[in-house]
């Protein structure tokens, strides 16, 4: 039986208004457990940042240039609404469940931590032992609860509350996509085909925008006539 992210995917059928692209990054995660132990720490690490652009409109949180991924992480723990509704001791109870929910923050500091070891997500020589099937097995169990978690919480509030995120709209950038998906080739994961463009979008926001800002700089009349349709 394949491995299946089953707490994510159980998210994903409750707010489908708002997984947007969450499959796309459940499906790598499955298959790297799966197929390539050794991908599986990048693709977790990706999942917790996917999370973290996603909630920060929700949560109103404005990260800072300088804010790493355990400070981001950090915020949005700070940021979430644990309250137990009527109850007389709710500012108690969020408080402890806050104190309870510090074991992500020192998760998020040791994916830091092992993401930047060679061999663990890049770098290393080609005969250096790397992870194997139990740790991507740990590490899909500890991204499955964790990243649901957080993600539950977030959408759960009133869909009013939801702002739309910051950044460039993958929608709006139809040429730079193109020259993106002109370079590189369709990728396949279980059996669905995805545009370089699309995954890069939805797996690396950050080197996305840095792509478009390079692009719309060699390419200045073709990012003048995106805007101006």
């Amino acid at each position: 039986m394949a491995y299946q992210l089953q707490l994510l995917r159980n998210l994903i059928e409750r707010h489908p208004e708002r997984a947007g692209n969450l499959e796309l990054h459940v499906a790598a995660l499955e298959q790297s457990i799966e197929q390539l132990p050794l991908t599986c720490l990048s693709n977790v690490r990706a999942m917790f940042e996917a999370m973290q652009h996603s909630v920060h409109g929700v949560l109103r949180i404005t990260y800072g240039d300088d804010d790493d991924f355990p400070k981001r992480t950090s915020l949005v723990i700070k940021a979430l609404d644990l309250s137990l509704g009527n109850h007389p001791q709710k500012d108690k109870i969020e408080h402890h469940l806050k104190k309870l929910l510090g074991s992500i923050n020192g998760a998020a500091s040791s994916l830091a931590a092992l993401s930047n070891i060679p061999n663990l997500r890049h770098g290393g020589a080609l005969d250096w032992p790397t992870l194997e099937r139990q740790h991507a097995y740990m590490l899909g169990g500890l991204c499955d609860a964790l990243v649901s978690f957080l993600l539950d919480v977030a959408w759960s509030r009133p869909a009013e509350e939801v702002e739309e995120p910051s950044g460039p709209s993958y929608e709006m950038e139809g040429e730079f996509n193109d020259s993106i998906d002109s370079e590189y080739e369709l990728v396949e994961i279980a059996g669905s085909s995805f545009e370089a463009s699309r995954i890069l979008f939805t797996l690396d926001r950050t080197q996305y925008e840095a792509a478009l800002v390079e692009w719309r700089l060699t390419n200045p009349a073709d990012a003048e006539e995106e805007a101006a349709a």
